[in-house]
């Protein structure tokens, strides 16, 4: 979960509309472009064991680790594929160079660019569950190499895992001016719009077992307990060259405004699916609103084979937040897995509590590039961070806080082929929202400061094969609820442990990306101590491997077989660890073929997920089960022309 709790939905389900997303090239493929199994995405096609929102167990999202073409972007909105090309996590040597890295890694997004031709990328999806859409993306060269715009549309009838149908519309357009060689401007803007969004219902057991079994993409949950919204983002990166400087610059907007939430929490369920009291958390007209940016100037000094860089940026971000006055709706007994249908009762709601956060960031960098040596980077920042959180009791303290953050990477060139890393990085970053399981729903904590070692090895085995090997070790304030339900920092949180990566063509037409990562997660502090709760955090597993595969034939270079497999390991299912849900693994098939029509291209796609329809069971942190989505099958066809 990132973001803490129901609107996780229309965060991710808006953000990727669950379909494809051809970006005007038919022959986007996330395989081929990713150079480590540590996370990429091209169009809708993501890979890799790590996303926004779960790096090393934390999820980069939720602490507000996010960019837009390397610039700094506080994300209250998911931002739609209409508008983006891919994006790359930035993790153990992937950070390297990278400008004031982050402890849970950084998510960096990269926006579409017309290229010098008029292209209109065209595509049609059937499934998965049912789910339909159509997408348009159009390229228009408007003045040459100088002006150009993207823009597109997507209109989908989703198909879910419980069995809900919501509706979304995304919308994005850019422009891409270069008056000069040296100089580019990029406006964006982006919009999303959610209705009919049925929420998943969160079981809770009354003991350590595991629910009920039933039958998946059946929607048990209330008819109208569905979240709706609009979510919207926009802004300008620019970029220039002058004087020896590079100066680049981006400002964000980004706003979530929620017409209506609802959460279903079904409490004290017993082996045969009996639930003791289901109560509905109604919401309405939450915000999340924040304008963020970063200006960054660098200069580059080149001393024989050595280069040195000077980077000089401020970022900054000013939010603002209204939530709670919650309606809570008790339906009484209910069931799980069966049709349980109630009239929607009048709700009343109370008055809203209203954050306000201001932030900003002034740092000094220095980066070296020796040939055939290595590398190294080192950064400072000054943070100054205040939170003022008005509730209908009236105006709390301000919250500030004005740390120094530090990060320190090295990288040393063992031969051509071998590096070294290893670094240190400080960094203030964002907690989870409280659940809506807790009595203080929606509530979000101070922001924390957390520190991360990492130290590892890259070897190009061969020209088209590469291997990283890593460890790690992330340290965070832990957050959860107390014995009074009350979300609140309880203790420390550690991660330690070790990842490995291998992607390239191992044979003539036979692309693999594989990885695998061992997190040692552990738990410290006052609950701990008492035998209250358990050292292992709810829902986190030991052992996280994944392998994609793409097989070109050589005899028919237009057909590809893709396969994908996902394995994990045993995971605490409770906060005593007396609970564990068993290891599973789930195999996924596909095919994909190009040809051409005429002059138009044609891609052709088809993949069954859960091809052995594995049932298995998800523990949040706050203690509530979902299932995993069954076998399901999902077929596009796209067209550039």
């Amino acid at each position: 979960m990132t973001r803490g709790n129901r609107t996780i939905s229309l965060a991710v389900l808006g953000a990727f509309l669950t379909t494809p997303a051809i970006a005007q090239r038919t022959d986007d493929n996330a395989v081929t472009s990713a150079e480590d199994a540590f996370g990429k995405s091209v169009g809708d096609e993501q890979i890799g064991l790590y996303n926004p929102g779960l790096v090393r167990g934390f999820s980069p999202e939720a602490a507000g680790n996010l960019r837009i073409e390397g610039l700094y972007f506080d994300q209250r909105a998911a931002v739609t594929d209409r508008l983006l090309d891919g994006a790359t996590m930035r993790v153990g040597i992937s950070a390297q160079g990278y400008p004031f890295p982050a402890p849970t890694g950084i998510a960096d997004y990269s926006l579409r660019k017309p290229g010098g031709e008029f292209i209109a990328s065209a595509a049609l999806t059937y499934g998965p569950f049912g789910g339909r859409s159509a997408e348009l993306d159009v390229q228009i060269p408007i003045d040459g190499d100088r002006l150009g715009a993207t823009a597109g549309i997507a209109i989908s009838k989703d198909g879910s895992t419980f069995g809900s149908s919501p509706n979304y519309e995304g919308y994005g357009a850019s422009l891409l001016f270069k008056p000069h060689k040296n100089i580019s401007i990029q406006p964006f803007w982006g919009h999303i719009d959610v209705s009919d969004e049925d929420v998943q219902p969160l079981i809770f057991t009354s003991g350590d077992f595991l629910p009920k079994k039933y039958k998946r993409s059946t929607y048990f949950g209330q008819k109208w307990a569905e979240n709706a919204g609009r979510l919207e983002t926009f802004g300008v990166v620019s970029r220039a060259k002058s004087g020896g400087f590079d100066i680049a610059t981006g400002l964000f907007r980004s706003n979530s405004d929620l017409a209506k939430t609802h959460a279903d929490l079904l409490f004290d369920a017993d082996a045969n699916g009996n639930v003791g009291q289901r109560i509905v958390v109604a919401d309405r007209d939450d915000y999340s609103r924040s304008t963020s940016g970063e200006i960054r100037v660098s200069r580059a000094f080149v001393e024989d084979s050595r280069r040195h860089t000077i980077i000089a940026s401020m970022r900054g971000r000013s939010l603002s937040r209204a939530y709670g006055g919650s309606a809570l709706i008790d339906l009484g007994a209910s069931v799980t897995g069966v049709e349980d249908f109630r009239p929607e009762p009048a709700s009343i709601f109370g008055a809203k509590t209203f954050d306000k956060v201001e932030q900003t960031n002034v740092g000094l960098g220095y980066e070296l590039r020796w040939h055939e040596i290595g590398e190294l980077s080192a950064g400072v920042q000054k943070v100054s961070y205040s939170k003022l959180v008005t509730t209908p009791a009236g105006e709390l303290p301000e919250t500030k806080d004005n740390p120094w953050l530090f990060s320190f990477n090295a990288a040393v060139y063992l031969s051509s082929g071998i590096a070294l890393y290893g670094g240190y990085t400080r960094g203030l970053e964002e907690s989870d929202v409280a659940p809506a399981n807790a009595i203080n729903r929606n509530e979000a904590p101070p922001a924390i400061r957390t520190d991360q070692k990492d130290l590892g090895i890259r070897w190009n085995i061969s020209p088209n094969v590469s291997m990283i090997a890593g460890l790690f070790d992330v340290r965070k304030p832990y957050f959860n609820l107390d014995a009074a339900s009350r979300f609140r920092e309880l203790g420390e949180i550690r991660h330690k442990g070790a990842e490995l990566s291998i992607s390239g063509e191992i044979a003539p037409g036979l692309r693999v990306v594989a990885g695998t990562v061992y997190l040692d997660a552990r738990i410290s502090g006052e609950e701990v101590r008492a035998g209250l709760i358990g050292s292992r955090p709810v829902g986190g597993f030991r052992l996280h491997t994944i392998a994609n595969a793409n097989w070109t034939f050589p005899w028919h270079k237009a057909l590809t077989f893709t396969g994908r497999f996902e394995r994990t390991s045993d995971r605490p299912a409770n906060v005593q660890n007396t609970l564990f849900i068993p290891a599973r693994w789930v195999g996924s098939l596909g095919a994909r073929y190009r040809a051409t029509v005429g002059t138009v291209p044609v891609l052709a796609r088809f993949n069954v997920d859960n091809v052995l329809n594995t049932y298995g069971w998800a523990a949040g942190g706050n203690g509530f089960f979902i299932n995993n989505g069954g076998r399901r099958f999902s077929l596009s066809i796209a067209a550039d022309v």
